[in-house]
Formats: structure tokens, C-alpha cells, sequence
């Protein structure tokens, strides 16, 4: 949100528009609060004008025709209506519902700077509107009955506006998939804010799908309780590739003060596999609302709390903004009929209550770090190599927890207390990367099956036991993973060459007499980063690798691959 310093008189006209304040600018155009020029009950509304090097581009006019086309036949509460699109000058723009707010972003970007995250319970509430507002674009259809499979495709904190009603709302509908939208998405090119981009975006299936949106919504709902990011690469393709493997850490891993039905509701939000994700935005919403519990979901009410506690001033002086424009042109009518309410020069009194109350609703961000990758596993243990900087953090961490002690215990708060003297969990969860989509894993002693199969398995592991495992993991072709593994940072990675993959039929280590030696084959890194090693012995020239076994032919296992004239093994 910007400063909204202008003071000056109305900004000019825009077709039949008065232009009265400048609440944003972007690299592709500015929106401004204006008022219908000939109306005495016209309410304040929003114009997006593009600036002047765009108002000709033929690719940015049909994405505005497609903003308001498709927006404006969206009917629901959680969607910013679009009124009408009109010509000024020869220059397009487009009007707006006027929402007196904030977009997440700028809420989640006054926390970060104070180092609070957005509770849980609000985070929850937001979602679940914004849900509602994909939802109602997702099963969308024309007058004739026709689908007309609307998908967003920028789903970011950006494009989810929060007023000072309470209620969230999803905007800016200008790069969404439709099947009769007039523009085309040139061959290759990626749209949308990179790191809410859903990775079967990116990666070679090129689809996009509501789950597509459905994943975005999981990334903006993980980031507002986490307070920061999930997928920050330094460079672009690095933030790529992060949402197309990165492990991605669980909430209660990173200390946020959530339910573990809650964090497995978001964290399948976030599956990579289509199958085990969401299908639609209404199943994420039903998903979260089960697992948050009706106590667990803030109110519209408590939501408008925290948008005044953190722009009441700012909006206050929107207000005086207004009034110098229209130059005390019956103002309090324009506010009334716009549904807005009178903001009053705030006293000491109100800025202190607006602290303390947002101290209660908006609680220090999680502190637990985490890294994606070998390099950042590598800075971070760089960076904490050498025992002087080892001992000044933990004296840090030792002050801090001593610090956080004497204050719950000198408020006295009686929800503060018990999280404060809690115990500390009995076990720690451990992600596995997988060499392939697994039916079933073994982890030391423990065994899970994963329907569907994946390539990733969560364990929960005794907080005592050490940080060396055997992993073992059954591919639906009967194909088996094993390594030993070792974790860092949550995360379990293979030792040594990696994962040993063998076909269902295995091979003694001591080979009969004059048969071939048992060999490794390496095989290129899979997208998660887990090494492969095929083990395998050639068998003679003119015969496959894996001998048929005695199994009937219907049951027998498929050969991993067969040998070619070189002696080399060509692997299917």
C-alpha cells in the first residue's frame, strides 16, 4: 500500500470518471480511487489505467478485454467485481469494486518487518474466502449452460485484497485460462508469480488445471503462518527448481503453533502428485475448515481488527486525500453510499490500543530455519563451522529462551503458560526422498504403505534415536531402492553412491560358478535430488539381463533392461 501522500486536487478525468487518489502503481499499470463525475449516489470505485508504452500492445489489450470479461461475470462476495471497460482517449481501462484494505502481501510485509506471522486462525479465514472466490470461478458457466473452465493462474498474496469488512477477496482474473479467452499464451512462456507457479506448470506436463490453483493457494496459506517465503531462489531458475523438488518443510517443523491435522491438511495442498492434491478449491477449503475446527477459524470481524491495527492511519489519511480532491463536495455522502465509514484523527489512546491489540492477534513469526538443497545446506553449515560462531549462537539461543521465560512467567498469561512449559515432542519428523514412486517403505523397522504411491515418505522418528538409517522402498513394478541414509536438517539423504536399485528378481553377491559379476550402474540424479545406483549382472550376449524365473508368465517380473553387442547394459 502506498504512502497516499498526494494532496493535491482531483487528478483529472478518465472517461466519465473523476480521478481522486492514487492507491497503487505496478509495472503495468496504476489504479486509482475515482468517483462517476455525473452522479450524485455514485460510490467510489477502482480504475486500472495501463501506462501509456502498454496502452497500445495488442497482448496486454486482451488480457485487460480478458480481466474484464471473465471477472465480470464471476458473482460471489470473495471476488472483486469488475463494473465496466471503457476508452479514454483512445486508452483502455477497466472499473472496479472499491475494497478500503490492503492486499495480503502488504499485510504480511507489515508483519515480516515487525517479526510476526499472521495467526493461524486468520490465515485460515483468508483462505477459506479466497477458496470460495476460486471455487465460484472454477465451476463458472455461460447463459447457455457451457463451462467456461476459468482458471487463475496468478493466485498470489499480491491478488488476494483484504478489506476492512473482514472479508478476503481474489482480483486481477488478467493472465487466468479460459476456453474462450481471446488471448493465447505464446509457446513456452511462463506466466504468474514464479514462486506460487504450481510445478506440473513447470515441468514437462505443462498442464493447467484448477489443482494448479488450488496448489498456489497452499503456498500463500503455508507462507502467512509461516511468515516468509517457500520457494525464494536468488535467481530465477533457482526459485523454479525449488518448486519442482525442493523438500518442502512442515509447518509444526519450523515451530508454527499448529494442529498436526491442520499441517497435514496444507501439506497436501503442496503435493506435487495431481493424485494425492486437492481436486478442486472446495476440498481444500472443506479440508482446512475440518482440521482448523470452528474455535480454530478466526471471524470476519477479527480479521477487520487486523487490518485497522495495521492501516488505520494510512487509510485515514486516504481519507483527508479524498476530501482535498473532491474539496469538501459532500463527502460524508460519498462515503455512506460507498458503505465506507468516517475516520476520525486518531488520539494517543487509539494508536496505543491498535499496538496492543495487534501484539495479542498476530504472534512472533516461527523461528526454526531450514534450507533447500545441498548449497544451501552447505552456507548454512559453512556459516556455523566454526566453534566461536557455534558458541555465540547457542549462548544466543540460550539468552533468548531465558528472555521468552521471564516474560510468560511475569504476565502471568494463562495461554501463554502451557505452551511455554510444554515438554518437548518425543519424536521429530524425517522427509526421505525416494528414487521413485514407492507403494511401500521401509525405515529402519518401521514400514509404511503410500496409497498413492510417491516419491517422498514422512516418518516420525524417537527424538533420541541417531541420525544414520536404512531405508527401503518397493516400486509398483516390483523394483527395489535400498540405502542407507543420513539425516541433515530434517531431511534424510542418501550415502555413498545413492540409492541400489534392483529389479524384482535379486542376485546373491556371491555369483555361481561362471556367471557374471554383479555391476553398478549409476544413473542420472532424479528431480529430488536422490542419487541411483542399478545393481545388475550381464548375462550372456544374445539372452536379457533378468533371466525368466520360474514364476508362470503372467506373473514373472520384467527385465530392468538387456545387453547389446558392446557388452553394455541398455536400460529400459
Amino acid at each position: 500500500m502506498p504512502g497516499d501522500d498526494s494532496s493535491a486536487a482531483s487528478l483529472g478525468r478518465c472517461g466519465s470518471y473523476e480521478l481522486l487518489v492514487e492507491l497503487a502503481s505496478g509495472g503495468m499499470a496504476t489504479v486509482y480511487l475515482a468517483r462517476a463525475a455525473d452522479g450524485r449516489d455514485a460510490p467510489l470505485v477502482a480504475i486500472k489505467r495501463p501506462h501509456r508504452h502498454l496502452a497500445n500492445d495488442k497482448g496486454f489489450l486482451s488480457m485487460l478485454v480478458d480481466e474484464a470479461r471473465l471477472a465480470s461475470s464471476i458473482q460471489h462476495d470473495n471476488v472483486v467485481k469488475v463494473r465496466e471497460m471503457g476508452f479514454d482517449a483512445g486508452e483502455p481501462f477497466i472499473v472496479l469494486d472499491y475494497v478500503e484494505g490492503a492486499s495480503l502481501a502488504d499485510v504480511r510485509k507489515e508483519l515480516s518487518a515487525v517479526g510476526r506471522a499472521i495467526d493461524p486462525r486468520f490465515a485460515v479465514r483468508i483462505a477459506l474466502d479466497a477458496l470460495a472466490g476460486l471455487q465460484a470461478a472454477h465451476v463458472l458457466h455461460d447463459d447457455k449452460g457451457r463451462h467456461l473452465g476459468i482458471v487463475h493462474r496468478d493466485v498470489s498474496p499480491h491478488n488476494v485484497l483484504i478489506g476492512c469488512d473482514g472479508l478476503a477477496r481474489l482480483t486481477d482474473f488478467g493472465i487466468a485460462k479460459a476456453v474462450d479467452r481471446v488471448q493465447t499464451t505464446r509457446t513456452h512462456e511462463v506466466k504468474g508469480k514464479l514462486a506460487y507457479l504450481a510445478p506440473e506448470r513447470i515441468d514437462k506436463r505443462r498442464l493447467c488445471t484448477v489443482q494448479s490453483d488450488v496448489f498456489s493457494m497452499a503456498v500463500v496459506v503455508w507462507e502467512c503462518i509461516a511468515g516468509r517465503r517457500l520457494f525464494r531462489g536468488d535467481e530465477a531458475i533457482e526459485t523454479l527448481q525449488e518448486v519442482v523438488g525442493a523438500p518442502i518443510p512442515s509447518l509444526r517443523r519450523i515451530g508454527a503453533p499448529i494442529s498436526q491435522a491442520l499441517d497435514d491438511a496444507i501439506l497436501r495442498g503442496l503435493a506435487r502428485d495431481l493424485d494425492a492434491r486437492y481436486k478442486t478449491a472446495a476440498e481444500f477449503a472443506a479440508a482446512l475448515e475440518r482440521a482448523g475446527g470452528r474455535q480454530n477459524v478466526a471471524t470476519p470481524a477479527e480479521v477487520a481488527c487486523l487490518v485497522e491495527a495495521l492501516f488505520g492511519e494510512r487509510l485515514r489519511v486516504r481519507h483527508e486525500n479524498m476530501r482535498n480532491a473532491l474539496d469538501g463536495r459532500d463527502v460524508d455522502h460519498v462515503l455512506e453510499v460507498s458503505g465506507l465509514n468516517q475516520r476520525p484523527a486518531p488520539t494517543p489512546e487509539m494508536r496505543e490500543r491498535e499496538k496492543i491489540q495487534l501484539a495479542n492477534i498476530a504472534p512472533p513469526a516461527p523461528s526454526a530455519r531450514y534450507a533447500f538443497g545441498n548449497a544451501s545446506e552447505s552456507l548454512l553449515h559453512g556459516r556455523l563451522a566454526s566453534p566461536a560462531v557455534r558458541a555465540g549462537v547457542l549462548a544466543a539461543f540460550a539468552a533468548l529462551g531465558a528472555l521468552v521465560a521471564f516474560k510468560v512467567f511475569a504476565r502471568g498469561d494463562e495461554h501463554a503458560a502451557p505452551a511455554a512449559v510444554a515438554a518437548e515432542p518425543s519424536f521429530r519428523r524425517v522427509v526421505v526422498p525416494l528414487p521413485f514412486a514407492a507403494k511401500r517403505v521401509t525405515f529402519d523397522e518401521r514400514a509404511q504403505d503410500l496409497d498413492p504411491p510417491a516419491d517422498v515418505a514422512v516418518f516420525e522418528v524417537p527424538r533420541e534415536s541417531g541420525a544414520r538409517h536404512r531405508v527401503t522402498a518397493l516400486a509398483l513394478d516390483g523394483a527395489k531402492a535400498e540405502a542407507y541414509v543420513r539425516e541433515s536438517d530434517g531431511v534424510a539423504r542418501p550415502e555413498g553412491q545413492g540409492f541400489a536399485i534392483e529389479p524384482l528378481e535379486t542376485y546373491t553377491d556371491e555369483p555361481a560358478a561362471g556367471a557374471a559379476p554383479v555391476t553398478f550402474i549409476e544413473l542420472p540424479p532424479t528431480h529430488n535430488g536422490v542419487k541411483r545406483v542399478v545393481k545388475t549382472r550381464p548375462s550372456p550376449k544374445s539372452r536379457p539381463v533378468a533371466q525368466p524365473s520360474a514364476h508362470p508368465p503372467s506373473s514373472a517380473p520384467k527385465p530392468i533392461g538387456t545387453v547389446d553387442k558392446d557388452g553394455f547394459t541398455r536400460l529400459k
